[in-house]
């Protein structure tokens, strides 16, 4: 049978995500909170070192799409310190 679980701590996270970007947390910490809620969701319970890796993904990311690749992800308070 399925865990019923971690699906719904996916599905929350992703809720959560939507949310703070329409409240406008903006696109790092919205994903960052996205990455720790999946990877406790698959069983990791280092929230600390879960919020510092979503951290630089998200950072990472944004760099990418928003330098690089020109397209626009939705601003925060740490998007626009990055400019």
């Amino acid at each position: 049978p399925m865990d019923a679980r971690p699906v719904l701590i996916i599905m929350a996270a992703c809720i959560a995500m939507i949310g703070g970007i329409y409240l406008g947390a903006g696109y790092i910490l919205s994903t960052m909170v996205l990455f720790a809620a999946t990877a406790m969701a698959f069983g990791r319970r280092k929230p600390h070192v879960d919020l510092a890796i979503g951290f630089a993904v998200a950072v990472a990311i944004y760099l990418l799409f928003s330098k690089i690749l020109t397209l626009t992800l939705p601003q925060g308070p740490l998007e626009r310190l990055i400019g």
